[in-house]
């Protein structure tokens, strides 16, 4: 895993939705169970590293699946 900031991270989230159209809820609910998640993170929520893992994880996988 790389380290990345919380900008960083809301950037690639940020790219991901647009890329693949998901309401940014249904992104929260699937990736860590919290439709609130980016609006949250847009809100300066700062995710663990072990979150921040699992989001990153959801996305490859998800497009690793599309």
């Amino acid at each position: 895993m790389n380290i990345t900031t919380d900008s960083e991270l809301l950037k690639q989230i940020e790219s991901f939705i647009a890329d693949t159209g998901m309401k940014p809820s249904r992104f929260g609910l699937d990736a860590m169970g919290d439709g609130a998640l980016i609006q949250q993170l847009r809100s300066g929520r700062s995710l663990t590293l072990r979150n921040a893992s699992r989001v990153i994880d959801f996305m490859k996988s998800f497009r690793d699946n599309a």
